[in-house]
């Protein structure tokens, strides 16, 4: 009798282990599109800017958008005048949401969220803000890398400086952690399929340098660091957060874009 029941135990915990494997082997069929890694898009030529002026755009995701929808281009141009000491031009576009591999897309398209038509009349930098949603989608340092790699060579290619900004420590928790049971056992499932930790942006901040300094394409970029403008990392300055610590307010734009019109400054400084 005592057999029968262990044998009975056992064939209980191999069932519940195949019904386990195969919804895993389910449900990685069903996402693996959401990281798999396509074909790059041929490379268009833009226009070379004018020697007027310094020509510098700022492209990527809600990071991006909020800086055009908050007027912080004209900060940004303003303040990176009076460093350069000559006339100087700012424009950025985002999009809310997007993925390094969605932003990698609009620059071929031309359409409300479309950088198109902001990168075809060229310039001289390029801020990327990009990352945050790559962790908090769960979606893989692999296909993160490979998507940023691709739009530093579409921009190297145009001769336009990248400017890339490190993600900083938000706290991905905060919009994402009161998600129902299902929906967080899900982005769990899709960590483990990714091999990261599950909303973790360290992971991707920290695969991103590695592939820059590995590539040899860090003295191609300008790499603005968490710590240059945000001094009290490791923790996240809420002083520098809209309520949600995911979003930069005015004072963290105008702080972060303090850090970027000096390494952009000293940069053209270097050209000149």
């Amino acid at each position: 009798m005592q057999k029968n029941t262990i044998v009975m135990i056992l064939g209980i915990i191999l069932a519940v282990l195949l019904m386990i494997e195969l919804l895993y082997l389910y449900y990685y069929h069903r996402w693996e599109h959401l990281w798999a890694l396509e074909e790059r898009e041929q490379v268009y030529k833009v226009k070379q800017p004018s020697k007027d002026a310094l020509k510098l755009i700022v492209i990527g995701d809600s990071w991006a958008g909020l800086h055009s929808k908050g007027g912080l281009d004209s900060f940004l141009q303003s303040h990176l005048a009076k460093q350069v000491m000559e006339p100087v031009s700012v424009k950025s576009r985002g999009k809310g949401g997007e993925k390094t591999k969605g932003i990698y897309h609009l620059i071929y398209e031309s359409g409300e969220y479309g950088l198109r038509p902001l990168l075809t009349d060229g310039a001289d930098y390029c801020v990327v803000f990009a990352g945050i949603n790559d962790a908090a989608a769960n979606l893989g340092t692999r296909q993160y890398c490979y998507y940023y790699r691709l739009i530093i060579d579409f921009l190297l290619t145009n001769h336009i400086r990248p400017v890339l900004v490190e993600i900083p420590n938000v706290n991905i928790w905060q919009i994402y952690g009161d998600k129902p049971i299902k929906d967080l056992l899900s982005d769990y499932v899709k960590s483990k399929m990714t091999n990261c930790r599950m909303y973790s942006y360290k992971e991707y901040r920290e695969a991103l340098f590695t592939m820059l300094t590995n590539e040899h394409l860090i003295e191609k970029i300008l790499y603005v660091k968490m710590d240059e403008w945000d001094p009290s990392s490791p923790q996240i300055d809420r002083d520098l957060f809209m309520d949600d610590q995911i979003h930069l307010n005015r004072k963290g734009y105008e702080v972060l874009d303090s850090c970027i019109a000096k390494a952009v400054a000293e940069d053209f400084s270097k050209v000149d």
